[in-house]
């Protein structure tokens, strides 16, 4: 073979050690292509495939690897030198321990050594998996406490369970000895060596398969050119069939590797032929099986490698003869010489392998079967009876061939391979060899028709002979004794070799009359010939040869290809068939033989389930164009019908389960069933009224005379006996008047085909075949109770049943499969036909229905008869069948039927198991109605919709349009939930039962969990929004409820569990055999399906925010059974990665203690799964297995699993973790980097990802650095994976743009978006970390890649509102009372971005699919809408996460970067963005309603940081009129917008406004001397904030206030604190106090200062806790209206000061002893200190004089608050009953400081007098001691340690400036708030005249 170099097959070694490549096995790659589905579609295998290296050995699979030699072996040390493989720092891998394996591989097994190191590599590879699947003690016990294992443990087909080692460290030892690792190595190689065949048979059979099919899907070709003879038989009835198999590539591989087999000619590079090549490999399988293995010849090989080496043998031998077989059926020519000899002589020598002995190998007999059963196919292929029978009809008129013959001829021109085959076969029929029979039974045909040549050619040539000697001779006469002697001369060549010459007189023999002379032995006492066919039928048995290989391993081991395999031998069968019927006549064992090819050992349900595009592989479509087949058998039973009527029946089923429609949709066959022309039948013995007509002819044909009733039991043949006598006929309708039907009338013509009585007669005459049949059943409906009926009538009318059922079951699969309208009239006209000979009130459904009630009555007494429960097993199956097409007659049948018990009577279906199936061990009927079941589910589901349209009258037969309609929903909910019950206690009770066909329990499993997980889909998967039983699955909400209860109780019952985790553990000790068997693939099925189930439970538990269940806590506790699960088997991977997905999200974040993953599954297999899970998508390249396995990740990191989560980021154990690991040897080897390493460097390559898989990835690094900030260092730490993520937005941001709305929208559109999402979340968290340590310079390198996401990140979303608005409207109008919605996912079922996204269309599909709207016409209906507004969505889900990561950053970047200017006119051009294009999007989904809100957030935050950063920036005052449009935009109605639904959304646009006015507000510290000149607004801001007070201000406080009083719990306080903040901050803008009159007008018409006054007046009737909250926001309101002197003046005329005075809350504050800050509540004392005491000094500084009497009186009205104003500053002592006494607050010192300024301007005016326009004593003087103030406060100046200590902050605020340092350090303050507080308090000082001015 070619040297290995750098390839796919087998890359740079270092690149197999570091985890960058997974090596494929052999036994992978089969896996891959035959059982993954569209894995094979997949780019990685196809590369391994496709390579030169591994087509060299498809190409060379009997002797793949080579030896070794001188150069291997330098390849071999180039290969693992240290400059390509360097030793691993960490030690991951030993290179030392992987180049001695191989050495030593290739030693032991003679294979060179390159060879040897791919295996050595691969057991390396996969030893973590082979780690994970052997048990440790602790996993034992968990299982063994999960399972509630005790009696059941003998049960369990695994080793799961046996007794475990010792302890953990000796399973450890024991697994990594060396003689372990090299048992590995040997079974590796086995392996390989086994499933290189099977893979190379796959992919030929792949290739040939297709190519069969485009040859022969058509009846012409199949009948071999021949038309056929039948007229209901035309070529358009048999459409081309679709091309099965997966197209492309892997044909392609198939084609060039038979193309290098070359079947007809020489192997390329080979003088041999491939079969002989073949024969060679089987010979020297045996040679090895004789010799043993010769392994560890020094220590003796160990038993269990010595078994596994004879098995493997027997294994290739089996895989070797499927290639023969494989490549023989596609054969165009007879087989060769050479080909033909090399295996009858092996197969000679091994005596067709009848006494091969497997046990004395040590292997299991089952593998005996499928070798012996290829040896006779192989044999009968050879022989190729059809091709032969061919070549003899063109040879025939050969006179001479070659003399001398080589290998490469056809070996019926071979007379010397023709002998010794002859004699080979010859002595196989005598010793009687069974798996010969089908050989020999073929040889004998073939040389049979070449002696009917050769005699022919013989007595033509004699004929011609006589003639010539005639005219050479004249004579005219011959003597009586020519024709003897002609005769003679006849027998004497018969006995005699003639030479090929003779004289000139005589004619040269031809060719087979030489092959004739040299088969036959003339010393032998009887004819060659006879003798072959004597020995192959009563010797070798041969149709019973026949029927076990078609049934037994056809069925079995022919499920290769889904099953195409057996097809195929079926179809060489019954090529044989056809060549018996030319010699043998119709008898009973070749039907027998026929019907087990035609249906092999396939029941109803294999049919059922067989996918489309079988057709052409049917052995039916041969039989059925083949009109040798159909006229010898199919024509000879049709003439026997009624008398044989079995015969018929079971051929017309085997031939209507064709799926190839002959007319509307109806079978091939059918036209057969609408009229026969004759009726055989057996007449009454006592019959006397018919005569005797023609007698001259001696034709025996008689007449009737008067009406005969033919109507008997119809049972002629019951066994394989071909002379079993009949049975009397009995008439079985005693009381019912005769139809046309039942009578043959009188004058009808008849022929007596026997003559001894009774007559059996052949009547002309016309009836249907289907309704003699119904009338058969309608009898047996009224009579089976009596003793008429007899077993042979029962066998009828099963067989009967039967028939229907497959003829429906046809059409019913188009129904299903291709919607069409045709098929359900298909089965209408097939149920109208057979009830044409019911009365009016009948049809055929209701007769078998009653016959399904009568047998379920009788069965439990007649259990103990073999075959009882058939008619019941028929009529589940016919229920099944009708029910898609019909399903109106079925429920209401179960509804009142006995079999589910409804009506309050015994379930019959619990009886029947119990008392029948049970004892049995058999559970046909047990199934049947279990995919009856199934079937009512997805019925259901099908009529959900349909349901709720109008019902229409009740027809005999349901109108195709109205299917399902006209039974009630409660109907139907009683009949799933009794079901439902039944299902369950099934699946908690087989395991204890008697099975006689183990496959049978596994289905059982498998139905009732694919069901259980159906009903919770049907129910969970969608419409979120309304309860189950609401829901379009309403129907099916009973029986979720039921499984809910059941298996998700808190309870501690393990009864329903068990039999879950019973599957699991089995799961994990899943068969590893090549030999494919159906078993293999119905027990992967099981435990998948169970997986899914599991997963679906788990799931809905979340979603309902159920309690944790007991299940959960018991998968928990056998994870290591899951983790097991996953590496037994590859098709296990995703499901279990979704389990444990969903178990760890099932965690609820409130549990004080969550269970742990890593404690239940332990360190050992914890890493072991690890380095499995570290692998995630190799070597398929599996995308969703690989996305799966990092959302996992994801969970596990995110979801209180710390433990785990320390292991999976680190590769430590958490022990290992707060060790020195440099110090401390690792319990765990961990040979994989630590998941966050392969994550970041696969990342770093984002290129090489696929987009879904990279953003998983993301998403894992994402949740790792979200909840472990240390990650964060990590990422920083990496060499490439920030700058990689940088430069992917750098990249993308030149494409970035605003999505516009499209028809569609690219996949990468939203996959960009979703990406971009996730890297600027990483980002984010990589600079708050950054922050931290102040170091900027990442953020400013990071700020151009940025700067292009702005707009893209919060412009609007590509919504399509046309799209879902017609959606919408359109859906609704066709399907009233039916939204659209309610086809939306839920958290349950969330689906990928894309067309599954949003709405679940593979259950619309099942809900519409009944409508044409649906797919619509040219495919644009609601289906493609549905698809397109998913894509739209995913659109808009990827922009709001680009959103919320984006508005995550910036808000990060603010903190480091918000004095930047760059940055600033980012941030200025985002809040833009945000505000404008939330003033576009008026669309009232609650999805934009989100993503407005996050907009408004994100813009908020940014002008907030703005404002704090004194951003310079001009722009940033353009933001007031983008935010004024897009408040005016949603409606200027404050008060109504603060009392709606979007409230929150307007609040955060009313703090956004605040700030945009606030940008104009100039700097209070801002020591410009040009501040004012340079403050000056502009007058459009002018006019825009005069318009925003009148609006906002003005008319908002209004609405407020009277909405308020009408209904306190629609506001809130904050509302009127915005209205405050905006009037504040508007009143502060410069020149706004120019427009005084306007304010005074607004202010005005709106009753504002009116309003304030009101809401204080009743302000102490709404207080919340106690807090008169209103009262002070309405004084504050006043407060700052009072601040403009216009306004001022206007409160005052408005009479604003005695309205405030005479409130409740304000005369409260009159009380004798006052109110302080410490007082509750607390807020009094803000409205008079921040309130109304800086009003009075407003409006004393506004009006002056004439309101100073007014003032001055009014604050003396406080006498209580001036006295304790008094004593603030007093030195006071603090004591237990009064702990803040002293106390001095900020708030104090500024209460000190108002009245300090109001009793200055009083005295000023009363010392005024007068010349102020005053009378002195008209202004009173103060209560307040201003002296005793002022001599406290130069008292605590003077003392600052005293006053520090009375310094007591008295809110949040004045806390936090407690721990902020002052501004300047010159004052000596200690802090920011005793800064503040001497401040104010030498303010203070100063007015009261006691200190600096």
């Amino acid at each position: 073979m070619a040297p290995m170099g750098e390839s796919c097959y087998f890359p740079p070694l270092d690149r197999c050690l570091d985890g960058r490549h997974q090596l494929f096995s052999w036994k992978t790659t089969y896996v891959g292509l035959s059982q993954l589905g569209d894995i094979a579609d997949n780019g990685s295998l196809q590369k391994h495939v496709t390579d030169h290296l591994t087509l060299d050995l498809l190409t060379q699979p009997f002797f793949p690897y080579s030896a070794p030699t001188s150069h291997t072996k330098s390849n071999f040390e180039t290969k693992t030198s240290a400059i390509n493989v360097p030793p691993s720092a960490q030690g991951r891998y030993d290179i030392k321990q992987i180049r001695e394996d191989a050495i030593w591989l290739s030693k032991e097994t003679n294979i060179s050594e390159i060879e040897a190191l791919r295996i050595a590599v691969l057991e390396w590879q996969t030893r973590p998996a082979q780690r994970l699947l052997q048990e440790s003690p602790q996993e034992a016990v968990n299982v063994q406490s999960s399972v509630g294992i005790g009696g059941h443990a003998g049960s369990l087909r695994s080793s799961i369970l046996s007794q475990p080692p010792a302890s953990e460290s000796d399973a450890s030892n024991a697994f990594d000895s060396s003689d372990a690792r090299r048992q590995r190595l040997l079974l590796i190689y086995l392996s390989e060596r086994r499933y290189i065949l099977r893979t190379s048979e796959y992919v030929v059979f792949a290739a040939l398969f297709q190519t069969s099919l485009s040859t022969e899907s058509t009846p012409s070709s199949m009948s071999k050119g021949r038309a056929p003879d039948r007229p209901w038989l035309q070529e358009e009835s048999f459409p081309r069939s679709r091309s099965m198999g997966k197209a492309g590539w892997v044909e392609e591989v198939g084609n060039r590797v038979s193309t290098h087999w070359n079947l007809d000619g020489h192997v390329e590079g080979s003088n041999k032929n491939f079969v002989v090549s073949a024969v060679d490999a089987l010979e020297s399988r045996i040679k090895n099986l004789e010799e043993g293995s010769g392994w560890f010849q020094e220590e003796g090989s160990p038993e269990n490698i010595e078994a596994a080496w004879a098995k493997n043998q027997i294994l290739e031998m089996i895989h070797i003869m499927q290639m023969i077989l494989t490549l023989l059926d596609s054969a165009t020519k007879l087989t060769r010489t050479d080909a033909l000899m090399a295996w009858f002589r092996f197969v000679h020598r091994c005596m067709f392998f009848q006494r091969f002995e497997l046990s004395g190998y040590g292997i299991q007999d089952h593998l005996k079967m499928p070798l012996q059963s290829l040896v006779t196919l192989v044999s009968l292929s050879l022989l190729n009876v059809q091709k032969s029978l061919e070549i003899i009809s063109e040879i025939s008129a050969a006179i001479t061939l070659a003399e001398n013959p080589t290998d490469a001829v056809p070996y019926l021109l071979n007379i010397g391979a023709i002998t010794e085959t002859n004699d080979i076969l010859l002595e196989a029929g005598a010793a009687a060899l069974t798996n010969a029979s089908p050989a020999v039974l073929a040889w004998g045909i073939i040389l049979q028709t070449i002696r009917e040549h050769a005699l022919l050619f013989r007595e033509s040539r004699e004929v011609k002979q006589s003639q010539r000697a005639a005219d050479r001779y004249g004579v005219a006469d011959h003597s009586d004794t020519d024709g003897v002697e002609r005769s003679s001369a006849r027998g004497n060549s018969s006995r005699q070799r003639r030479s090929s010459t003779s004289s000139e007189t005589s004619q040269q023999i031809s060719f087979l009359e030489e092959i004739l002379d040299s088969v036959t032995d003339i010393t032998l006492p009887h004819d060659t010939i006879e003798f072959l066919a004597t020995a192959a039928v009563d010797k070798g048995h041969v149709f019973d040869v026949v029927m076990a290989l078609a049934t037994d391993y056809c069925t079995t081991f022919g499920s290769d290809h889904n099953g195409k395999f057996g097809l195929k031998i079926r179809r060489i069968l019954l090529e044989l068939i056809q060549a018996v019927l030319q010699w043998i006549e119709y008898q009973p064992i070749l039907i027998l033989a026929t019907l087990a090819i035609l249906t092999g050992n396939e029941s109803y349900w294999d049919t059922w389930d067989r996918p489309r595009g079988f057709d052409d592989a049917e052995p039916a479509a041969f039989f059925i164009v083949n009109s040798s087949l159909m006229q010898n058998l199919f024509q000879t039973a049709l003439s026997r019908f009624p008398y044989e009527a079995l015969p018929f029946i079971k051929l017309s089923r085997a031939l209507a389960i064709y799926n190839v429609e002959h007319d509307q949709g109806l079978p091939a066959i059918w036209p057969l069933f609408q009229k026969l022309e004759s009726l055989t039948c057996l007449m009454p013995i006592d019959f006397t009224q018919y005569e005797i007509i023609h007698e001259e002819d001696d034709t025996n044909y008689i007449q009737l005379t008067g009406n005969l009733s033919f109507v008997n039991d119809g049972s002629r043949f019951t066994s394989t006996q071909p002379n079993k006598s009949s049975k009397p006929s009995r008439d079985l309708i005693k009381s019912t008047p005769l139809s046309d039907y039942q009578q043959v009338p009188s004058g009808t013509i008849g022929r007596v085909l026997s003559e001894s009585k009774p007559l059996i007669v052949l009547w002309r005459y016309d009836y249907s075949p289907l309704a003699y049949l119904g009338r058969i059943l309608r009898s047996f409906s009224v009579d089976a109770a009596f003793s008429t009926v007899t077993s042979d009538l029962r066998d009828t009318v099963s067989e009967a049943i039967d028939l229907l059922t497959a003829m429906i079951s046809a059409a019913a699969r188009r129904a299903l499969e291709t919607e069409a309208s045709n098929a359900q009239n298909a089965a209408q006209t097939i149920l109208e036909n057979a009830s044409d000979g019911l009365d009016r009130n009948e049809d055929v459904i209701s007769v078998i229905f009653q016959i399904f009630e009568n047998e379920m009555h009788r069965s439990r007494d007649a259990s103990e008869e073999e075959g009882s429960l058939d008619i019941l097993i028929r009529c589940i199956q016919f229920t099944h069948a009708i029910l898609p097409v019909i399903p109106g007659r079925v429920w209401p049948f179960l509804g009142r039927s006995s079999l589910l018990g409804i009506n309050g009577s015994q379930s019959q279906l619990n009886a029947i198991i119990a008392s029948a199936e049970m004892v049995s061990g058999k559970y046909d009927f047990l199934l049947g109605c279990i995919r009856v079941f199934e079937s009512l589910v997805e019925d259901a589901i099908a009529h959900a919709i349909s349901h709720r349209v109008p019902t229409t009258a009740v027809k005999r037969f349901a109108d195709p349009d109205n299917l399902g309609t006209g039974v009630s929903q409660l109907a139907m909910e009683k009949v799933i939930i009794n079901f439902q019950r039944i299902m369950v206690d099934v699946f908690e009770s087989t395991r204890n039962w008697k099975f006689t066909v183990p496959e049978e329990k596994i289905e059982i499993n498998t139905w009732v969990c694919l069901i259980f997980n159906k009903i919770l889909a049907y129910c969970f998967h969608i419409d979120g929004q309304s309860t189950t039983s609401q829901n379009l699955a309403g129907t099916l909400a009973p029986a979720a409820d039921y499984l809910l209860n059941a298996f998700l109780s808190t309870s501690h019952s393990n009864l329903t569990l068990n039999p879950l985790l019973q599957i699991l553990i089995e799961g994990a000790a899943t068969p590893n055999d090549s030999l494919s068997i159906r078993g293999l693939q119905i027990w992967t099925s099981q435990v998948r399906v169970a997986i899914q189930f599991t997963t679906g439970l788990i799931r809905v538990n979340g979603f309902l925010k159920r309690p944790r269940s007991h299940l959960q806590q018991e998968l928990f506790k056998a994870s290591p059974i899951l983790a097991k699960v996953y590496a037994a088997h590859e098709s296990y991977r995703l499901p279990i990665v979704e389990l444990f997905d969903a178990l760890i999200r099932s965690i609820d974040k409130e549990d004080p203690q969550p269970p742990s993953l890593l404690g239940h599954l332990g360190q050992h297999t914890a890493s072991s799964f690890l380095e499995v899970l570290s692998v995630t998508d190799q070597p398929f390249s599996d995308d969703d297995l690989s996305i799966e396995i990092w959302r996992l990740l994801s969970a596990i990191v995110s979801r209180r699993q710390q433990w785990f989560a320390i292991f999976i980021l680190t590769g430590n154990t958490p022990r290992e973790s707060f060790q020195d690991i440099e110090k401390t040897n690792s319990l765990v080897t961990q040979r994989a980097e630590p998941l966050l390493t392969i994550a970041l460097d696969s990342l770093s390559n984002m290129e090489k990802l696929g987009p879904m898989n990279a953003i998983a990835m993301l998403e894992f690094i994402a949740s790792a650095a979200d909840y472990w900030p240390w990650v964060i260092n990590k990422l920083g730490e990496h060499p490439h994976f920030i700058a990689a993520v940088t430069e992917y937005l750098q990249v993308h941001s030149s494409s970035a743009s605003p999505t516009k709305v499209r028809a569609s929208q690219a996949p990468a559109d939203y996959i960009r978006f979703q990406m971009s999402s996730v890297i600027l979340e990483i980002l984010a968290m990589y600079v708050n970390n950054t922050q931290q340590t102040g170091n900027a310079a990442f953020a400013k390198k990071l700020l151009p890649s940025l700067t292009s996401y702005t707009e893209q990140a919060v412009s609007l979303p590509g919504y399509n509102a046309s799209l879902h608005g017609n959606l919408r409207r359109n859906f609704e109008s066709k399907f009233p009372g039916c939204s659209v919605a309610a086809f939306k996912r839920t958290e349950v079922n969330k689906g990928p971005l894309g067309r599954l996204f949003y709405y679940d269309l593979d259950i619309a599909e099942k809900m519409l699919a009944f409508d044409p709207a649906w797919k619509g016409r040219r495919g644009q209906g609601f289906a493609d809408e549905m698809s397109r507004a998913n894509d739209n969505f995913s659109l808009i889900e990827s922009q709001m996460n680009l959103l919320r990561s984006w508005k995550f950053l910036v808000v990060e970047l603010s903190g480091i970067l918000a004095s930047d200017a760059k940055f600033q006119s980012l941030m200025i051009l985002t809040v833009v963005i945000c505000l404008r294009s939330n003033a576009s999007s008026s669309s009232p989904e609650a999805i934009f309603e989100q993503l407005a809100m996050s907009r408004a957030e994100l813009a908020f935050t940014l002008l907030q940081d703005l404002i704090e950063s004194k951003s310079s920036n001009n722009k940033l005052k353009d933001i007031l009129s983008t935010t004024w449009d897009t408040f005016r935009a949603h409606g200027t109605d404050v008060g109504l917008a603060l009392a709606g639904e979007s409230a929150d959304y307007y609040r955060l646009l009313l703090k956004t406004l605040c700030l945009a006015l606030q940008a104009h507000v100039p700097d209070s510290e801002s020591n410009d001397a040009n501040a004012e000149t340079n403050t000056s607004v502009p007058l459009l801001t002018t006019q825009l904030v005069l318009e925003i007070l009148e609006v906002v201000v003005a008319r908002g406080f209004r609405s407020l206030t009277a909405l308020l009083h009408d209904d306190p719990t629609r506001i809130l306080p904050a509302d009127f604190f915005l209205i405050v903040a905006l009037l504040r901050t508007g009143l502060r803008i410069p020149d706004i106090e120019k427009q005084s009159t306007q304010l005074v007008t607004q202010f005005s018409d709106n009753q504002t200062a009116r309003c304030a006054s009101a809401l204080l007046s009743w302000a102490d009737q709404i207080v919340t806790d106690h807090d008169p909250v209103y009262g002070e926001l309405s004084i504050m309101f006043l407060l700052e209206l009072s601040s403009i002197p216009a306004l001022a003046e206007s409160l005052a005329v408005e009479g604003i000061l005695a309205q405030v005075s005479s409130t409740n809350l304000i005369i409260y504050l009159r009380q004798d002893k006052g109110v302080g800050p410490f007082d509750s509540p607390s807020r009094l004392y803000s409205i008079w200190a921040r309130g109304l005491l800086p009003l009075l000094l407003n409006l004393l500084h506004a009006i002056g004089a004439p309101v100073a009497a007014e003032i001055a009186a009014s604050l003396n009205s406080f006498s209580g608050q001036l006295t304790r104003a008094s004593d603030t500053f007093l030195g006071k002592s603090k004591t237990s009953a009064d702990p803040t006494a002293g106390a001095i607050t900020l708030s104090m010192v500024s209460e000190a400081q108002t009245l300090a300024v109001i009793t200055s301007i009083l005295d000023t005016f009363r010392e005024a007098g007068p010349s102020a326009g005053v009378i002195a004593t008209h202004i009173q003087e103060p209560t307040w001691d201003k002296v005793q103030v002022k001599g406290g406060i130069e008292n605590l100046l003077q003392r600052r340690t005293t006053l520090r200590d009375r310094i007591l902050p008295s809110n949040e605020k004045e806390e936090a400036w407690v721990r902020q340092p002052p501004v300047s350090s010159a004052g000596g303050a200690e802090n920011r708030l005793e800064e503040k507080i001497v401040r104010e308090l030498s303010t203070t000082l100063s007015i009261l005249g006691g200190g600096e001015q």
